[in-house]
């Protein structure tokens, strides 16, 4: 397991798949989902991950936030920092992840967009701040200061 986790980290190996094409349960360089990405960082940094496939691309019910309990933990939105996982709903369930980062200090957000049709990093404002629901945080997580 990673010894020394930090923000950055995470961000780096994140922005290390911008450009993947959208794949809906991608894992590989061939394309990526919103869980995808979290999955081949968590594999990429040796951390604790749960896979799951076989889901559908629209959510149906709250076992999207099972996985996230599995090995992250749950902290406020309000709280959410680069690093961090963040959790929206389309209507009332939870159906799409990403990871924050931050550029010239404004919060932004890395996630495999199926509309754009690849991973993206973009400002993390609009819809996504209002479909925000759900935050989580790798409890392996120190502070790069």
């Amino acid at each position: 397991m990673t010894q020394h986790l930090t923000p950055e980290t995470l961000i780096t190996e994140a922005r290390r798949w911008l450009g993947t094409p959208f794949r809906h349960q991608g894992r590989t360089g061939d394309g990526l989902d919103c869980v995808g990405l979290l999955v081949v960082v968590a594999r990429r940094l040796d951390l604790p991950h749960h896979d799951v496939t076989g889901y559908t691309r629209r959510a149906t019910g709250m076992g999207f936030l099972d996985h996230f309990h599995a090995h992250l933990t749950e902290i406020a939105p309000k709280d959410l920092r680069p690093g961090d996982v963040p959790v929206f709903v389309e209507t009332v369930y939870p159906c799409h992840t990403g990871l924050m980062s931050s550029q010239h200090g404004a919060a932004h957000l890395i996630h495999a967009h199926a509309l754009r049709g690849r991973v993206i990093e973009e400002p993390f404002a609009g819809e996504w701040a209002e479909k925000l629901r759900f935050a989580f945080r790798f409890p392996q997580l120190q502070e790069d200061r």
